[in-house]
C-alpha cells in the first residue's frame, strides 16, 4: 500500500502532461487565431514565446502520410498517455515484482523523455531564441515523474532495472496504448481548432500595445519599394485601397498559417484589401537563389500549377487546394496537381499545356527575380502598400492595428 500515494501523484502528473501537450497541439494547429493555448501561455508570462516555437520548423514533423504536418506536442501527448497508463498499473498492483517491472520501464521512458526535453529546450534557447512556457512545464512534469519513481524504487529497495519481462509481456499493449493516445490527441486537437476563431482577426497573441505601436512606427518609416502589382494572381477587389503582397512556398508551414490569416483579412476587410500572391519556391529545381532542390521539384510544380490555374480564373480554389494537400501530407506532383484540377473543374489539358509552357516559366522566374532584388531570404514575406513588414507569420494583433490605421488615413 505504501506505493499508492506516489502512483496517484504519477497519474496526476501524467494528466497534467496530457493537458499541456494538448494545449501545445492546439497552439500549433490554431496559429493565427484566438485560442486557449496562446491565452494560457500569455497568462504564464510567456508572451508570444509559445507561438514563436509553434511557428518554427522544429515544432512539427512535416508531410507525414495521411496526417500532414504533425506537431511534436502530439508525440508528447502519446508519451504522457503511456506514462499515465503505466502509473495506473502500478497503482492497481500489490505485487512487488510487478512494481519492480513497471517502475523500471516507467523510469527508462521518463529518462528518455528528459533527454528529448533537453534537446528541445536547447533548440528553443539557442536556435529559436525564446522560451515556450507551456513547453517548459512539460519538462518539469517529466522531471517530476523521475523524482516520484525514484522514491517508489527507494521504498522497495529496487536497485536494478528489469525491462525484458515487462516489454515481453506488455509490449503490444503499450504500443496500442501509445497509438490510441496519439490518435485521440490528434483528432481532438484538430476538432477543437476547426473553425474556431478563424473569422475574427482580433486575437490574443501576446503582443502588447507598446510593441504594436513600435511596429507600426517602423512600418511608417519604411521605404516605398516600387513593387510590381500586375501580372500575378490576386484575391480581392482590384481597386481595393490596401494591397498586401505575399511571397510564399506551397510546402512552407508558415505560409500555410499565413494563408489562414489572410483569408480572415479578406473576409473581415471585404472591399478594402486585395492580396497579391507571388511565388518564391524554396526549391533549387526552379529557384536559382536556393541551393537545395526539393525531391520531385514539388514546390516548383505547385507554383507553376497556381500560375496556370490563375490563367483559367481558378487561382483561389487551386491555391486553397494546394495548401489543403500540404496540410494533409499530399506531395505536389504532376499527378496530384491534375487530380486536384479535376476536382476543381479546371480544363486539365489546358492546365497541363500551360505548366509546360515558356510563358508560365517566365512568370515564375520574374517573381523570383523580383524577390532577389528585395533580398527575400525566407517565406512568407509580406509587403503592405509597397512597404515591408517583418518576414514570417504576421502577428494578427499588429496586422489588424496596421490595417485599421491605413483605413483611417483614407
Amino acid at each position: 500500500m505504501k506505493h499508492k500515494k506516489q502512483s496517484m501523484i504519477l497519474m496526476g502528473l501524467g494528466a497534467v502532461g496530457l493537458i499541456l501537450s494538448f494545449l501545445l497541439a492546439i497552439e500549433y494547429f490554431a496559429l493565427g487565431t484566438s485560442n486557449i493555448a496562446s491565452s494560457a501561455c500569455s497568462a504564464l508570462g510567456g508572451g508570444d514565446g509559445c507561438s514563436k516555437v509553434a511557428e518554427s520548423k522544429y515544432s512539427a514533423i512535416p508531410n507525414l502520410p495521411f496526417l500532414g504536418n504533425v506537431p511534436i506536442a502530439l508525440f508528447g501527448f502519446g508519451f504522457y498517455g503511456l506514462l499515465t497508463y503505466l502509473s495506473f498499473l502500478i497503482f492497481k498492483t500489490e505485487d512487488e515484482n510487478s512494481i519492480l517491472r513497471l517502475s523500471s520501464i516507467l523510469f527508462v521512458l521518463a529518462l528518455a523523455g528528459l533527454l528529448v526535453d533537453i534537446i528541445l529546450f536547447s533548440i528553443s534557447i539557442f536556435i529559436i531564441k525564446t522560451i515556450c512556457q507551456l513547453c517548459f512545464l512539460t519538462y518539469l512534469v517529466t522531471i517530476g515523474f523521475l523524482v516520484v519513481l525514484f522514491l517508489i524504487r527507494k521504498q522497495y529497495n529496487i536497485n536494478k532495472i528489469d525491462l525484458g519481462n515487462v516489454v515481453k509481456e506488455l509490449g503490444a499493449t503499450l504500443a496500442v496504448v501509445y497509438f490510441f493516445s496519439f490518435s485521440f490527441g490528434f483528432a481532438a486537437s484538430k476538432m477543437t481548432v476547426s473553425g474556431s476563431g478563424t473569422q475574427n482577426l482580433s486575437t490574443s497573441r501576446g503582443m502588447d500595445n507598446a510593441e504594436i505601436l513600435k511596429k507600426i512606427d517602423e512600418y511608417d518609416k519604411g521605404a516605398n519599394l516600387g513593387l510590381t502589382t500586375t501580372g500575378s494572381a490576386s484575391i480581392g477587389k482590384s481597386d481595393a485601397p490596401i494591397t498586401i503582397i505575399k511571397y510564399a512556398d506551397f510546402n512552407c508551414g508558415h505560409c500555410l498559417h499565413t494563408s489562414h490569416i489572410l483569408h480572415t483579412v479578406l473576409a473581415e476587410y471585404d472591399g478594402m484589401v486585395r492580396v497579391i500572391y507571388k511565388n518564391f519556391p524554396l526549391d533549387g529545381n526552379c529557384n536559382r537563389l536556393i541551393s537545395q532542390p526539393r525531391p520531385g521539384a514539388s514546390s516548383c510544380i505547385a507554383a507553376i500549377a497556381a500560375i496556370c490555374a490563375d490563367k483559367q480564373g481558378k487561382f483561389e480554389p487551386m491555391y486553397r487546394g494546394l495548401y489543403d494537400n500540404t496540410e494533409k501530407g499530399v506531395g505536389h506532383t504532376a499527378s496530384t496537381v491534375l487530380n486536384l484540377a479535376n476536382q476543381l473543374s479546371l480544363n486539365t489539358a489546358q492546365l497541363k499545356s500551360c505548366m509546360g509552357s515558356k510563358e508560365a516559366q517566365n512568370q515564375l522566374s520574374a517573381e523570383i527575380e523580383e524577390a532577389a532584388k528585395l533580398d527575400i531570404q525566407s517565406t512568407p514575406s509580406l509587403f503592405i502598400n509597397d512597404k515591408r513588414i517583418d518576414a514570417g507569420t504576421p502577428n494578427p494583433e499588429f496586422l489588424k492595428a496596421l490595417l485599421e490605421k491605413l483605413i483611417q488615413k483614407l
